[in-house]
């Protein structure tokens, strides 16, 4: 597949995104984002690079060309002339010239393999006498072009599928929260809902519509631009956080029962911590820590799950910020409780 050295800037005064295919291992980098005044370089593999109109008047797209660069040597087969000019020279001498009498001897004594490549030079100049053999070299040299054609064929691959999530949608938080509206069917980019970093009314391809506004999942807020991009961090519905706080006391009861199942009774995970979300990213990178959760929400981090300092799940831990080096979660209350997702806080 072709690839191509991008350098991309940011001009303007907002944060852009954009997503491409990266060349080295073909996956999709979604949502990549370009702070104003920031310079990336991206390996893009050719016809992939997605860039929102919205974005195009405030972003510097240049084109470094294909990657890796090409370096065309086809010299290697000029060590084999050498060996059959010597051994010709005499039976040619009465005829023709030394130019002619090298493309004589190919065809008794030598395998086509090894006098190919130097009929490139002699075709000019042995037109003449030489023409019956000179045809048969010239239809075997072009087997070094079909190496270029398939490169352009490379690009069948701008579907993406998405997940399903039916929410509640309005213009404000309280809105989406309170479910005044009808539900409807978004995709996101993600399977859980507060990963998600970008929402399509679509399950392929980018949004159609404008997006702008907040949309609820399981009590789960988020805000949306017109791209259908999430802005800063998600949160709990406040009406709704009596329902989540009831869950993870029912967790408890696994807790009496560890020793002879204890791998089903907490989820491990690997996060970094710290007061910031920065500092949380920062950590993760350094020295991450060792956090259980609840299984009744599955796999995660996810919001609303309690986080605990151990297993037994009876230590919670502080407020604060955690990260799993992607996603950001922010911890509230004084009982472990995620109440806010960033899916891209650490970008």
């Amino acid at each position: 597949m072709a690839c191509s050295k991008y350098t991309l800037t940011n001009t303007g005064s907002t944060i852009v995104n954009f997503n491409y295919r990266r060349c080295d291992d073909s996956m999709w980098e979604y949502q990549v984002q370009l702070n104003p005044g920031q310079t990336k370089n991206a390996w893009v593999i050719n016809g992939t690079l997605d860039l929102a109109d919205v974005y195009l008047p405030y972003v510097s797209v240049i084109n470094q060309g294909i990657f890796p660069p090409t370096n065309p040597t086809p010299t290697p087969t000029a060590s084999l002339t050498p060996t059959p000019t010597p051994s010709i020279t005499p039976s040619e001498t009465p005829t023709n010239t030394p130019t002619p009498s090298v493309t004589a001897s190919e065809t008794p004594t030598n395998t086509p393999t090894q006098t190919q490549t130097p009929t490139n030079t002699q075709t000019p100049t042995n037109t003449q006498t030489q023409t019956q053999t000179q045809t048969q070299t010239q239809t075997q040299t072009s087997s070094q072009t079909p190496t270029d054609t398939p490169s352009s064929t490379s690009t069948p691959t701008p579907t993406r599928s998405k997940v399903a999530f039916t929410v509640y949608s309005g213009t404000t938080h309280d809105e989406a929260c309170g479910r005044y509206n009808p539900t409807v069917t978004v995709y996101g980019n993600n399977s859980q809902f507060d990963l998600s970093t970008q929402f399509s009314n679509i399950s392929t391809g980018n949004a159609t519509i404008d997006m702008t506004g907040f949309i609820q999942n399981g009590g789960y807020v988020v805000q949306l631009n017109s791209n259908g991009n999430t802005i800063g961090y998600g949160g709990l519905c406040l009406t709704l956080t009596p329902t989540p706080t009831m869950t993870p006391t029912m967790t408890k009861t696994p807790t009496n029962t560890p020793s002879p199942t204890p791998t089903f009774g907490y989820y491990t995970y690997i996060l970094g911590t710290g007061s910031t979300a920065n500092l949380a990213c920062i950590d993760f990178s350094g020295a991450p820590n060792t956090i259980y959760g609840t299984v009744a929400g599955g796999i995660g981090p996810n919001i609303a799950e309690f986080l605990y300092y151990n297993s037994s799940l009876t230590t919670p831990v502080m407020n604060g910020f955690y990260s799993n080096g992607t996603a950001v979660f922010e911890v509230t209350g004084g009982s472990g409780q995620i109440t806010a997702v960033d899916p891209s806080g650490c970008s």
